[in-house]
């Protein structure tokens, strides 16, 4: 057996401690396609705007729990289901079944309301108005608002967790062995983009304690990755450094304020959390994992006890992790997010009719 033959084994063995989760709600796995949602956004036409925003609530809901602990199957950019490890498995399903049993309550409470829900739609002023065929619009939303069992079949909510192992039928053609070799990467650039999402950066020089959670969110997640890659268990072991070191319950300033940014900072990138260096890094030796200082700006010294350092407060000199200020300018243009990132629907699902 050559090499190249034993490393693709290793990675396959991958597959023995993790299982494929998936979840598709009201016709859809939460992704943004082409036919993700055709009957919501027909049928929506008849219904006030906003009619399915709960559907769209368990969704996102589902989605998020899945990726606190697993990582996106991805199949051309499209997601085909999450590598969750066997040992998060018990814990989400049980999450994932308690979702499933919210959706259903609200999904009944909305069937014995939907004739409601049409009438008082029909009668509302906006569709008094006639169209050329001399019908109303509320004669229209009538004839062709969708039916209690139509919509009692279409909004379902299903949910599996299956067990994977590599075959040699297709052997290097099998896809499946594309997507491994992806996983490491792909848990990354999800860590990346939780913390880009949710981070604003250094730039103002403290932050409240409620960034702990997103440090805490990134910890289980690199945690739970660690049957992926040792760099995963790594990162974990950092977060629960910064964790121990910075109190609750009161604004991040100075040394410890150097900490969080110093990790959250790194974890913006996904090639950060898997560089070469990342068992060296230590967010709590501020001297060594801070970027460059500002001209003119004095780091606190690496080697002084924690309760002896300066404390940074807003308008202060910057620590070395603050960023040049930007000149004014108008906002951006907003930026269309690419197809191979997920994102809600924002469908207007008010009746729009061809007259």
């Amino acid at each position: 057996m050559n090499q190249v033959t034993t490393v693709a084994s290793s990675q396959m063995a991958i597959l023995k401690d993790v299982v494929l989760f998936d979840f598709i709600i009201g016709g859809s796995t939460g992704e943004k396609t082409v036919e993700a949602d055709d009957f919501i956004r027909e049928v929506g036409k008849m219904l006030p705007r906003g009619s399915f925003s709960w559907v769209s609530k368990y969704r996102s809901e589902a989605k998020r729990e899945i990726l606190k602990v697993g990582v996106a199957r991805r199949i051309h950019n499209r997601v085909r289901g999450y590598f969750v490890p066997l040992s998060e498995a018990v814990g989400l399903s049980s999450k994932m079944t308690d979702i499933k049993a919210r959706f259903m309550k609200e999904k009944a409470e909305f069937l014995a309301n939907l004739p409601r829900i049409v009438d008082e739609w029909a009668n509302a002023p906006v569709n008094a108005s006639s169209t050329n065929n001399g019908k109303t619009r509320a004669d229209l939303i009538r004839l062709h608002a969708p039916k209690k069992d139509d919509m009692d079949r279409m909004l379902s909510f299903d949910i599996s967790a299956t067990g994977i192992q590599s075959t040699s039928f297709f052997g290097e053609d099998d896809a499946l062995h594309a997507e491994v070799k992806g996983l490491v990467g792909q848990a990354a650039l999800e860590i990346a983009e939780d913390v880009r999402k949710s981070w604003k950066g250094p730039a103002a020089g403290r932050t409240s304690s409620r960034v702990l959670g997103l440090i805490r969110r990134v910890r289980n997640k690199a945690e739970a990755m660690g049957v992926l890659s040792t760099k995963f268990s790594r990162l974990a072991e950092v977060c629960d450094k910064v964790l121990g070191a910075v109190p609750e319950g009161q604004n991040i300033e100075g040394v410890q304020f150097l900490m969080v940014s110093s990790l959250l900072s790194r974890c913006m990138k996904a090639e950060n959390i898997l560089s070469e260096d990342s068992v060296r890094f230590d967010p709590l030796d501020v001297e060594t994992a801070a970027p460059a200082a500002t001209p003119g700006v004095q780091p606190p010294a690496a080697n002084v006890p924690m309760h002896s350092q300066p404390d940074f407060a807003i308008g202060d000199s910057a620590p070395a992790f603050e960023e040049a200020p930007q000149p004014s300018s108008p906002p951006p243009a907003a930026v269309l997010p690419s197809a191979s990132e997920p994102v809600a629907s924002t469908q207007d699902d008010t009746l729009e009719l061809v007259l």
